[in-house]
């Protein structure tokens, strides 16, 4: 979810940035700052994308049917960092569209922030990162 929600986000700047004229009619996307903001976002997003793909393969060669709880936790934990970081970029790029409850990209970036709570807290995901990395699990209760 966290991963369509940035996806979506970055398909929404793009077709935006190239139709918004300003200074002169020059369409945004012809300023350097934009196109560095979007190359940056679309690297980001096929991060993810790449995340996402490794723990679903890893999965289907698993014999339970489920991704390692290494994989499944990289991958939700930076799809969710990465959705919150390119709907506040897409935001800030789109300007006073992007915070008007009459487009979609206000609603993406409060969704992408819920999902930093939902399945899992985004902590939580890091804490099983690190106990795979250490190799076993730490009681946090103690």
């Amino acid at each position: 979810m966290s991963f369509a929600q940035a996806q979506a986000s970055l398909d929404d700047v793009v077709q935006y940035v190239q139709e918004r004229k300003q200074f002169g009619g020059k369409p945004l996307c012809d300023f350097q700052g934009v196109q560095i903001k979007l190359a940056e976002m679309k690297m980001k997003v096929d991060a993810s994308r790449l995340l996402l793909y490794r723990a679903a393969r890893h999965a289907d060669l698993s014999p339970t049917g489920l991704p390692s709880v290494l994989d499944s936790s990289l991958a939700k934990c930076f799809a969710n960092e990465i959705a919150v970081e390119v709907c506040s970029t897409a935001m800030q790029l789109m300007g006073g569209y992007g915070y008007s409850t009459q487009f979609p990209m206000e609603r993406r970036m409060r969704d992408a922030l819920g999902w930093r709570i939902a399945g899992g807290t985004i902590d939580i995901q890091k804490v099983n990162i690190a106990s795979a990395l250490i190799g076993r699990r730490f009681d946090q209760r103690k």
